[in-house]
């Protein structure tokens, strides 16, 4: 019985994994695409200016969304009540309808003391993406995992498409085809998923928004709003420095080598995103500690081996991924993926706080991070460029993933095993050789070799929950069907 409720548990998390992979993929792969397609045509300055504003967006949306994407998922996934959903549902949606009014009354005062190219599509992206990141959400708790993935899906698909038919067909500028097609893609996308069932935006009425679901709502969205501000300015303030000392030709570099960086982003969410349901439904059965330090272990040797693919990889095909003009984005990218790893190895521990709905506990390690890294990001760029921005940006990461390690020990202790170390070692060995040796051989032998690692250990790594499983009753351990937080 012990074997059959952990393989369970383990074959869901699989299940969850490859669920979230395949929409990840498939919904941001067209969309990572996009730039590298653009960079033949169009200059870096256009690229820079685009991404810049992009992020300025993307800066505010914590506050534009008071982070109630992260309650709605929260607070109804594990909830059979048919009145609260609603009322969750319809007090969500009424304070987003609140919080876009006021930035309709400053967007008409703006204008008055700032002129801001594309300024009235700058606010109509807001909005689009403000709310269809609290629509995604509740469409992954209310209808299902699958609905969220084909959601998503159909959201990258428009979004390209849009934007190559207004840009290459109606000749329209690059900017405001991309703009423009960002919006359309998520009321596409909306209308798509809502239409058919309409149980998320079709049960809004104003006798469901309720006093007690507004308390809910901000007791939980206002400690993780102070996070992803903190977050935002970790991730954002590189961006504008960069800006700020380089201008739009630098950001361009840069957005380009962010967008191959995030396919370890990309393969990161979608485990977190799995790893969210799983560690929820399992975090109070025992022998988690040892389910839990089991998965981070492999996990870390998978992201590790993703920088070294994606690094080298990127490099060593930088004639056929990317425009001439922007060849140095793939000397960018290894920094660039090492600060993701270490973004994504930190998240994993965040996960434990969101088990217990303690999230006021994350913002030790976060407003600390967010402290250091702006001073820091400041004083590298001004001094080494873009890839001074990307080691501070790398350090903010790693700071941040050693803090939560420590932070986590009493809640849900994580072991580290040889596996972390020796992909620890290896990613330090990859830095120094890819940036100390620049050769085509090199390059390709890095790759071909990692690529295979890669393969392999996913491969071989498809017995670990058989392990875990085996480990477990040795060790004695119960591994029994404890309640879901």
């Amino acid at each position: 019985m012990i074997k059959n409720m952990s393989t369970d548990r383990n074959r869901q998390l699989v299940k969850d994994v490859v669920i979230y992979g395949i929409g990840n993929i498939g919904s941001k792969f067209l969309t990572m695409l996009l730039f590298p397609l653009l960079s033949f045509y169009i200059a870096r300055e256009e690229i820079g200016y685009y991404d810049i504003s992009l992020e300025a967006i993307l800066f505010l949306l914590p506050l534009t969304t008071l982070q109630m994407r992260e309650s709605t998922f929260r607070l109804l996934i594990d909830t059979t009540d048919e009145s609260y959903r609603k009322s969750i549902l319809s007090t969500t949606l009424f304070i987003e309808t609140v919080i876009f009014a006021v930035i309709l009354v400053l967007a008409a005062i703006l204008p008055f003391f700032f002129t801001i190219r594309y300024f009235p599509l700058i606010i109509l992206s807001i909005y689009a993406y403000s709310f269809y990141e609290i629509y995604i959400q509740a469409v992954r708790s209310v209808y299902s995992s699958t609905q969220f993935v084909v959601a998503n899906i159909i959201c990258s698909f428009f979004s390209v498409s849009f934007v190559l038919v207004l840009y290459f067909v109606f000749k329209r500028d690059i900017i405001e085809a991309l703009f423009a097609g960002n919006i359309l893609s998520r009321i596409t996308a909306m209308l798509i998923i809502e239409l058919p069932r309409r149980k998320v935006v079709g049960v809004f009425s104003i006798r469901y928004v309720k006093k007690q679901s507004l308390k809910e709502i901000f007791s939980y969205s206002i400690p993780m709003l102070w996070t992803a501000v903190s977050f935002a300015v970790i991730t954002s303030s590189g961006k504008f420095i960069v800006n700020y000392f380089g201008g739009n030709e630098n950001s361009g570099v840069l957005a380009l080598s962010q967008k191959y960086m995030v396919i370890l982003l990309i393969l990161g969410l979608s485990f977190y995103q799995a790893w969210q349901v799983t560690a929820v439904k399992n975090y109070n059965e025992k022998g988690s500690e040892k389910f839990f330090s089991e998965v981070f272990n492999k996990y870390a040797v998978v992201l590790c081996l993703l920088v070294l693919v994606i690094s080298f990889g990127l490099r060593s095909f930088k004639a056929y991924l990317l425009g001439s003009d922007f060849y140095q984005s793939a000397d960018l990218i290894y920094l660039y993926c090492a600060s993701a790893l270490f973004f994504c190895l930190s998240i994993f521990f965040e996960v434990t706080y969101q088990c217990t709905k303690q999230t006021s506990k994350i913002l030790y390690s976060i407003i600390s991070c967010a402290i250091i890294t702006l001073p820091l990001t400041i004083i590298l760029t001004k001094y080494f460029g873009m890839l001074g921005n990307l080691t501070a940006l790398t350090i903010a990461y790693s700071y941040l993933f050693v803090f939560r390690y420590f932070q986590t020990k009493s809640t849900l202790p994580i072991q580290l095993k040889k596996e972390f170390f020796l992909s620890s070692a290896g990613l330090v060995t990859g830095g120094v050789i890819f940036y100390g040796a620049h050769n085509r051989l090199v390059d390709y032998l890095i790759f071909f070799i990692a690529a295979l690692l890669l393969c392999y250990f996913l491969f071989i790594s498809r017995n670990m929950y058989a392990r875990i499983t085996k480990d477990s009753r040795l060790s004695g351990d119960d591994v029994g069907g404890g309640d879901s937080p």
